[in-house]
């Protein structure tokens, strides 16, 4: 047990670290070797402010795969993504690739190409950070394929959040002009709600009410001039006020 947290924590360091969306292929690459994965790969769907077909994509796969997908227009035919429109949860590619003969056509040329005898994807869907892929894969087989699955599953679903965060991180650029300074309580009500926990569960940790945490996150997006307390949370990352070791979780 000791050993995955160290493995967690390497891999949240590591992409802590990232400053350069340029540099985030080398950092997933660095996030295969500690994971003990075949390859990995992250696909920011949809990041507000984007246009929809600027996807921001660093994956593992080996240059022929990604010459075929992009060839065969697999981008937009990719039955992996499609499939996990319909959920929140990790899927097992196994699931479909018996769903009709494209599909099993698709995972044939995966395979042969390297990417791996078996993947898991997870959905990652925010409403500020927009909508992102985190694939794992891996050449294990049969007991040995679910057992790497079900143990180190709740890590990459952690890591997969953390490159999400850390990209819209960079994204978001600060902005040059002045605000209001938030209050000690406003900046921990925010770290909180980026972090993902719900109005009530803060108001609950802290003794208060929700209504008084819904009025410091509403009093937080006006000084900051954001769209929303989530969006809010971004900037104030991006800004400094909030480090992103307070909402990584």
């Amino acid at each position: 047990m000791a050993a995955d947290q160290r493995i967690l924590q390497e891999a949240l360091d590591c992409i802590r670290n990232l400053h350069e969306i340029g540099h985030l292929s080398a950092v997933v690459h660095q996030l295969r070797v500690l994971v003990g994965a075949t390859n990995l790969a992250y696909q920011a769907l949809f990041i507000p402010g984007r246009v929809a077909d600027d996807r921001l994509t660093a994956a593992t796969y080996s240059d022929k795969w990604k010459k075929l997908y992009l060839s065969k227009n697999y981008f937009r035919a990719d039955p992996i993504e499609i499939a996990t429109r319909k959920t929140s949860q990790p899927l097992d590619w196994n699931l479909l690739r018996s769903a009709s003969k494209e599909t099993a056509s698709f995972f044939a040329e995966a395979e042969r190409h390297g990417v791996g005898n078996n993947g898991v994807s997870i959905p990652l869907v925010d409403a500020q950070a927009g909508r992102a892929l985190f694939s794992v894969t891996s050449n294990l087989e049969g007991n040995d394929w679910a057992a790497f699955k079900a143990h180190a599953l709740p890590s990459l679903i952690q890591i997969g959040k953390a490159i999400q965060l850390r990209t819209v991180e960079i994204e978001v650029k600060p902005t040059t002009r002045t605000f209001s300074a938030l209050t000690a309580k406003e900046t921990d009500y925010l770290a909180l709600y980026v972090a993902g926990f719900e109005i009530k569960q803060i108001g609950d940790m802290r003794s208060v009410s929700g209504t008084a945490v819904r009025a410091a996150l509403n009093s937080v997006t006006e000084k900051l001039n954001a769209r929303g307390p989530r969006h809010a949370g971004y900037l104030a990352i991006a800004l400094g006020i909030i480090p992103t070791s307070m909402v990584v979780r």
